[in-house]
């Protein structure tokens, strides 16, 4: 499978008054990580919306996730995220967030691919994932994106 690994870095506005990252921003993060791991895929989720009228993107339908270690401002964090199952017309994302060989939290989600009704147009029915985006996301390959510092010279 494609497996992506990305760098966060913790900003004050994540963390909470114990000091410690806010755990709903581990959710947000998961988010943007099923973004990414499409867009580097070839799959902008925002274009793909935009362009299709009847495609309502990839809902969340379960997630859970297991809080192992705390994560602090400053700390630069890893993002892994991969699809760990394929189904009919769902799949499964698997999430690891660690800081060096820490391990912060790992967590899973369900999501479907989603699309208008056909008899109901204002509401939601799952549809099997096209089979270009199955194939760009098993695709055995690894990426790392890194947060860079500029400097002035």
């Amino acid at each position: 499978m494609l497996r992506l690994s990305r760098e966060i870095r913790v900003e004050w506005g994540h963390c909470d008054p114990a000091r410690i990252v806010y755990n709903p921003n581990f959710y947000d993060w998961m988010e943007g990580g099923l973004l990414a791991l499409l867009s580097v895929a070839g799959f902008d989720l925002a274009t793909m919306i935009a362009k299709d009228v009847d495609f309502r993107g990839t809902p969340l339908v379960r997630g859970d996730a297991s809080f192992m270690a705390p994560a602090r401002v400053g700390d630069l964090i890893v993002h892994h995220v991969e699809v760990s199952r394929w189904g009919g017309k769902s799949f499964d994302l698997s999430h690891r967030f660690t800081l060096g060989e820490t391990t912060l939290l790992e967590g899973s989600q369900t999501r479907v691919w989603g699309r208008a009704n056909p008899d109901n147009p204002a509401s939601l029915a799952a549809v099997p994932v096209p089979d270009a985006v199955k194939a760009a996301l098993s695709e055995d390959k690894v990426i790392r994106l890194t947060l860079h510092q500029e400097t002035q010279v």
